[in-house]
């Protein structure tokens, strides 16, 4: 410690001068800021004896080891005045080299996954850049992003998405080469550095083989879990001369994979820049829409196959651009999601649309059943029961008139606290139904035990009924279904009569579609009745 105190003195000389700031005053504010010890500054108050106390605070303090090393150079620098006593700064070095792994470790690699984290890709991708420019040789930049992974925090909890990226990353880990790098540089987004590459069919062979090992179900906890990936790929130096370039345009591929329809990957163009900063812009624009009074509802007729009656609605949200005026839903109920907006938002959809059903009702309308879309983001919301029963109460309709429309896939998500949450629902009187029935993975077995009111057959099955006997056999498979279990059939994306009869033969309930009307403003639905149906 004798040894440490007469090197801190020399140093606190130097550093009255401000010469040392970064390596002196930098650290000790950070390693104060660290420790878990309680360090005690002695000395008669003159700034010698505060430096000097000071100082050794900081060297005596484990964390502080490329401090150590730093010391070392200015003992060896001043040999004459402390002669071969940095031998003996360099054997306490040693003592402090675990603790030097350690923090190189968690300085450089993803605690969760072991990969190399961002500023370690960074460097390398740097390096790589270097060599490529003096071999001449061609290396991609590729980013994974894992499609909806946020579903799965929300759905499953964080502990299950641990594990999830840790399989995912042992998958990955077999795509790549033993020269390539593979790091995880954000929650759900890993990127790799492939050097040494002669031919784009060469990259293009990995990134494929990467969309392929998505297809088997991940199993974290025993739970099987379907996950897809969107890629952006980026080729230095075509795509970009520097790493923020080929990262940047990366990026832009990898959104573009996902406008695509994700599971995919896409190889950066110049025409991505541009769609990147819509998109960027577009994601301002939607953060603002609610407070402009942006949104509105539009609301599609539900009907009874047998009477030919107008029995409910879906509500369908809109965005009414200033300047882009209406915005297909596809373009920015994904970024909601996204950006975590269909919170607020969705209340706000609940909210409106059932105060639109008191409304009608209020207007002589009969009782219309008010179906609602919701996300598994709002589903998995602390106070979603809450939140209903204070809209029911303040909007005064009916618990019987508000239909939640779920998909299958949110359903199996989390057995139990499905089955908490629909059996609230149900004690309230909320009807629940399953939308886009048949494309997802439900067990029959948890079907029957789920208290559903109705099966939704989705406009894929019904698009091609007349002509595709596959589609026809599926439809016929979930009405069959249906009756079997109590629970009443709607068709969506009727668009036909041909449809409307095959659905009206096979004894489905209900339909909505083109067939009878597109989805329409709140006060285009009066105009549906007839006069004599109003009271």
């Amino acid at each position: 410690m004798e040894l440490i105190k007469s090197a801190a003195a020399h140093l606190a000389e130097k550093a009255k001068s401000g010469r040392l700031w970064v390596f002196v005053v930098l650290p000790v504010l950070v390693s104060v800021l660290l420790t878990e010890s309680i360090i005690v500054l002695t000395g008669n108050g003159s700034a010698d004896n505060f430096w000097v106390s000071m100082i050794t605070a900081v060297i005596a303090t484990t964390a502080m080891v490329p401090f150590l090393y730093y010391l070392v150079s200015v003992l060896r620098e001043t040999e004459k005045e402390l002669s071969g006593k940095s031998l003996k700064i360099t054997s306490i070095l040693g003592h402090h080299k675990e603790a030097e792994q350690n923090l190189v470790q968690v300085t450089n690699y993803d605690v969760l996954t072991g990969l190399p984290n961002r500023f370690l890709f960074l460097d390398r991708l740097g390096h790589a850049i270097s060599q490529s420019a003096r071999s001449h040789r061609m290396i991609a930049v590729m980013l994974l992003d894992i499609d909806n992974f946020k579903n799965i925090n929300d759905t499953l909890g964080h502990t299950h998405g641990d594990l999830l990226l840790q399989d995912i990353a042992d998958r990955l880990r077999r795509c790549v080469r033993e020269d390539d790098t593979l790091a995880r540089i954000g929650g759900d987004e890993f990127a790799m550095v492939l050097e040494g590459v002669s031919e784009i069919e060469e990259i293009a062979l990995i990134a494929k083989k990467i969309v392929d090992i998505f297809s088997l179900p991940f199993t974290p906890s025993s739970q099987e879990i379907y996950v897809t990936p969107s890629m952006g790929i980026t080729i230095y130096p075509m795509d970009g001369r520097d790493s923020d370039s080929l990262l940047k345009n990366a990026d832009a591929a990898m959104y573009s994979a996902k406008e695509y329809g994700r599971n995919h990957f896409r190889f950066y163009t110049t025409d991505m820049n541009a769609l990147a900063i819509e998109r960027f812009a577009m994601e301002g624009a939607l953060r603002r829409a609610m407070e402009r009074e942006e949104f509105t509802l539009h609301y599609q007729p539900q009907v009874d196959i047998k009477s030919g009656q107008v029995i409910g609605v879906e509500a369908l949200l809109r965005w009414n651009h200033p300047e882009r005026g209406l915005v297909p839903p596809g373009e920015f109920i994904p970024l909601l999601e996204e950006n975590n907006l269909i919170i607020p938002v969705g209340e706000w959809v609940l909210r409106t649309a059932c105060a639109q059903c008191r409304a009608w009702q209020d207007a002589g309308l009969p009782p219309l059943r008010m179906a609602v879309n919701l996300s598994a983001r709002q589903f998995r919301q602390d106070n979603l029961v809450e939140m209903i029963d204070s809209i029911l109460r303040e909007t005064g309709i009916s618990p019987k008139l508000l239909e939640l429309e779920l998909t299958e896939g949110l359903l199996m998500e989390n057995i139990s606290e499905t089955s908490l949450i629909l059996g609230q629902l149900k004690i309230r009187g909320v009807l629940v139904a399953i939308d886009d029935f048949g494309t997802g993975y439900s067990s029959l077995s948890y079907l029957k035990r789920f208290p559903i009111d109705r099966l939704k057959i989705d406009r894929s099955f019904v698009q091609d009924i007349i002509t595709d006997s596959n589609d026809a056999a599926i439809a016929v498979a979930v009405i069959s279904l249906g009756r079997s279990l109590g629970l009443s059939v709607i068709a969506e994306g009727v668009e036909t009569q041909d449809q409307l009869e095959f659905l009206g033969v096979q004894k489905c309930d209900e339909y909505q579609g083109y067939h009878f009307s597109r989805p329409i403003p709140p006060e285009e639905i009066v105009s549906l009745f007839k006069p004599e149906k109003l009271h």
